[in-house]
């Protein structure tokens, strides 16, 4: 079972990966727009890395049976440096911006979808 969770989860970050980059232009500056906040995009992040939170919570819940909320919180970490990564291959494009709510929108879906699968899976 964690086997197929680790590939689903691995597969979600390609294809968000796959979806985040743009026209590769490394040789012109990219957008860097910190402040930037569009509606449309942000609930996309949120909708997107909601299962990537459920699956990496599913994927590693062997490891922290008893420590759930520390499970949830790493997968939190690590969609953050995830996203970051992301934000920044998206300096390197022509027609893609970088954005720090893309990154916090990336790390609440993450949350989110880590929490409600902990708290449906906990044991009663």
């Amino acid at each position: 079972m964690r086997t197929g969770c680790r590939i689903l989860w691995a597969l979600l970050g390609t294809f968000i990966v796959l979806g985040s980059m743009g026209t590769w232009a490394p040789n012109q500056p990219g957008i860097w727009a910190p402040t930037l906040i569009v509606i449309p995009d942000v609930a996309t992040n949120v909708l997107l890395y909601v299962p990537f939170g459920a699956l990496g919570v599913l994927s590693f819940r062997g490891a922290y049976r008893r420590h759930w909320l520390r499970l949830v919180m790493r997968i939190t970490g690590v969609a953050i440096l995830f996203s970051a990564s992301n934000e920044a291959l998206q300096l390197y494009t022509s027609d893609r911006v970088g954005s720090l709510t893309d990154i916090a929108s990336a790390s609440a879906g993450a949350f989110i979808g880590g929490m409600a699968l902990s708290v449906w899976r906990s044991p009663k």
